[in-house]
């Protein structure tokens, strides 16, 4: 039975998720912090198995990154994602007060676009923003 909870994967599922679609991996410390860190989770279950999940960061007001967007390669093409994002866009309107904007972020996948593009999502650049920059950074 497929179940949309509201709370964070444990550690070691959010490593496989991570890894079966791809993910960069990462270390515990780092992993931990992300998921103890995040404003919002929303992880899908079937039957108790960790299958797909959804996480939001924000700064509490108006800006809010919508990342993690994952569904194990077994279950994708079933409207997992679709109601991931759905619900975490719920979610975010339901923060809000009457007049109130806030901005969601993403960075999408190379191909995915259009996915994003359904929930109002705007390729950039565009006629109002410039290209979203990002730089990943080691020791």
């Amino acid at each position: 039975m497929i179940e949309y909870i509201d709370e964070a994967p444990t550690l070691e599922e959010y490593k496989e998720m991570r890894k079966a679609v791809n993910f960069m991996v990462l270390s515990d410390r780092i992993a931990s912090n992300a998921l103890n860190n995040a404003f919002h989770i929303t992880t899908v279950r079937d039957n108790g198995r960790a299958i797909g999940m959804i996480r939001v960061l924000s700064d509490g007001s108006y800006a809010n990154f919508i990342t993690d967007v994952m569904v194990i390669p077994e279950y994708q093409h079933k409207g997992i994602g679709r109601t991931l994002m759905q619900r975490t866009m719920d979610f975010m309107r339901g923060t809000l007060e009457e007049g109130e904007t806030i901005v969601l972020y993403l960075m999408s996948a190379t191909g995915k676009e259009p996915f994003y593009k359904q929930f109002g999502f705007r390729e950039r650049p565009n006629e109002v923003w410039g290209a979203g920059m990002s730089q990943w950074i080691s020791k």
